[in-house]
């Protein structure tokens, strides 16, 4: 009998039933904290299956202290915390989970388009003070029949495309290999190279996995191509933008606009100061709690699947 060790000590009780019921031994983590590095060694050791969060930073070292065939499933989408000689190994197959907190996703981003365009967050405040229309640093903004660029072709951008598509926006899409997603051309999505969607899109949102090619990818030259009146979205990982850059940038011009789901740990610093053209949030985007209840049915059945097929 396999056996399995959640770091997770709620989850889904559908999950786990999933697990047990074709013969997997699951243990729950009984502890409030995370485990650290010794103990993540010590249970990918001692158990066959070890479910993890984006938090456990899996490292190329901890890789030479496991000797036998293990299964590490990630209740995450992204997988950039897991060191690529993992994915190398013969002894690790990495299981994540690719669809259950799309949607999540993809609300959130028009969340912060729409509380950035509307004005709420300011507006709250003013009204909390007792203040009127008046108060506002500028008008609202509709975003009906403005154009979106969206950088990425999967499956949060093709949510994305969904929603764009009932506010009659017009759709950029830039994307490495636009010949595998010619689908979207019925959708009325057309592909441009990453400077013109920059350079011509009201809204841009990023939606791509962190890599070696996309870090850095919006860049210092990348951020001046845009609008100053645009209003740029990062739902992905932080280090895919220069953000001391972004942040210059709308300090700069108070009509562009940045809505960031992100971990702001790396920083508080330059995001401790209000402002009214720009919406953090800790990157909750993909952690509702109908998506969290997917992702481990998800990650489950996942796990099932790969050991009937291996």
């Amino acid at each position: 009998m396999l056996k399995a060790y959640s770091i997770f000590k709620d989850l889904d009780k559908n999950a786990c039933e999933i697990l047990r019921n074709n013969g997997i031994q699951l243990e729950l983590s009984d502890c409030e904290e995370r485990p650290n590095k010794e103990e993540i060694i010590r249970l990918l050791n001692d158990y066959d299956i070890l479910i993890i969060g984006v938090r456990e930073k899996l490292t190329e070292d901890m890789l030479k202290m496991i000797n036998n065939k293990k299964i590490i499933a990630t209740l995450s989408i992204g997988i950039d915390h897991i060191d690529n000689s993992f994915f190398e190994s013969d002894l690790i197959k990495v299981i994540n989970c690719k669809t259950s907190n799309v949607i999540s996703v993809a609300e959130h981003i028009f969340a912060l388009i729409l509380g950035l365009k509307k004005r709420i967050v300011e507006a709250n405040e003013i009204s909390i003070k007792g203040g009127t229309k008046r108060d506002l640093s500028a008008r609202s903004n509709d975003i009906s029949n403005s154009s979106i660029g969206i950088i990425g072709a999967g499956k949060i951008s093709r949510e994305v495309i969904k929603i764009a598509k009932v506010f009659n926006m017009r759709i950029y899409c830039n994307t490495l290999n636009p010949e595998k997603h010619q689908d979207l051309l019925k959708e009325g999505v057309e592909f441009v190279d990453l400077d013109k969607l920059l350079n011509i899109s009201d809204i841009v949102t990023v939606n791509i996995p962190l890599n070696e090619e996309s870090k850095n990818l919006i860049s210092k030259n990348k951020i001046r191509l845009m609008k100053k009146t645009a209003t740029f979205i990062n739902t992905s990982r932080a280090e895919i933008v220069d953000m001391e850059e972004l942040i210059k940038y709308a300090d700069e011009n108070d009509t562009f606009n940045v809505g960031l789901d992100i971990d702001v740990e790396n920083y508080k610093e330059m995001l401790r100061t209000k402002r009214n053209n720009v919406i953090v949030t800790p990157h909750i985007a993909g952690v509702t709690k109908e998506a969290i209840e997917r992702m481990d049915v998800e990650l489950a059945n996942n796990i099932i699947e790969y050991l009937r097929e291996n």
